[in-house]
């Protein structure tokens, strides 16, 4: 299928009204068949929609669509570009890590990384142009990505994705590429040694300057590295674990407690990226792949501690 045909018709099977333009579905929630549907769509045993702003049908097309279009495993979108940025990084990143940067960038991204992030104790280290041999000194033990933009905004510039990917890749970390400028109908990234892929929808993609939003796509490398990322569940940013960077890695959110891969992943490409196939439920492991159990009320505190200057 050519990609100008998924830009138009990708994601969408029109319900009994025959309707060909995607209807906007307005409203909070939805409703559960009975109260075992209800659960096994909550627990993300299938997939289903319940609350919006965890998913939402309209959306869902978007999302299928895109990810189409760059060839990925499943995207998320979001409500911005600057809020895909913030997702993919935070995702991987975490207080005591870092990652490199080649410098040509949005202004908008430039200042979250260099003033924001480090307010978070996340460390952007900037190399001094787009060169592999320029960001492979920078990469540590800490490293937690490599980031990019594929044509620099504004700068113009072209990086090199596959030189990049080998060295983020030698390192053992994800390569994020924005591909806002480019967009998938003139560049894919994961073609070129990606792991994921973000874009702001407002510019090219959205092209008529009447609407923000953001996405994000995972290429679901299940044969590319094992990821470094700091445990979501040490008190310790040194303590390292590992992830397994299979599909829907970034989009489950999923990270285990220990070097344990992760346990969720997407059932099929294209399927809704909110609602992973996931053994958590028998288990009773939470998150995924994690020695924690997932809380249920009666371990709920009764009595929550005080929170400095705050009334009663």
């Amino acid at each position: 299928m050519h990609d100008e045909t998924i830009a138009i018709h990708g994601g969408y099977t029109p319900d009994g009204t025959r309707a060909v333009a995607v209807p906007i579905y307005q409203t909070v929630a939805h409703d559960f068949i009975d109260a075992a549907h209800a659960g096994a769509v909550l627990d993300l045993e299938t997939p289903g929609f319940h609350y919006n702003r965890l998913n939402n049908p309209t959306l869902d097309v978007l999302e299928q669509r895109i990810c189409a279009l760059e060839g990925g495993t499943a995207a998320l979108v979001v409500a911005s570009g600057m809020a895909a940025v913030s997702y993919a990084i935070l995702t991987v990143a975490s207080a005591g890590s870092n990652f490199v940067v080649a410098p040509q960038l949005y202004g908008a991204t430039f200042t979250y990384f260099a003033h924001v992030l480090p307010t978070l104790g996340i460390e952007a280290r900037f190399a001094v142009d787009d060169r592999a041999e320029s960001i492979a000194p920078l990469i540590d033990e800490n490293t937690r990505a490599v980031f990019c933009e594929t044509i620099g905004n504004p700068a113009g510039n072209i990086v090199d994705l596959e030189a990049v990917a080998a060295v983020a890749h030698a390192a053992g970390v994800p390569l994020i590429v924005d591909n806002t400028v480019a967009t998938p109908l003139m560049l894919k990234p994961f073609e070129h040694g990606a792991d994921v892929v973000v874009h702001s929808l407002t510019k090219f993609v959205g092209g008529h300057g009447t609407t923000l939003g953001g996405a994000i796509v995972d290429g679901g490398r299940s044969r590319g590295p094992t990821i470094r990322t700091a445990s979501r569940c040490s008190t310790s940013p040194s303590r390292p674990s590992t992830m397994s960077f299979s599909p829907a890695t970034f989009l489950t959110g999923r990270s285990p407690c220990g070097p344990e891969p992760l346990s969720c992943a997407t059932a099929a490409p294209l399927s809704p990226p909110s609602t992973p196939s996931c053994s958590c439920k028998a288990s009773r492991r939470w998150p995924c792949g994690s020695s924690a159990t997932r809380p249920t009320p009666e371990r709920w505190p009764t009595t929550w501690p005080p929170i400095p200057g705050w009334p009663g």
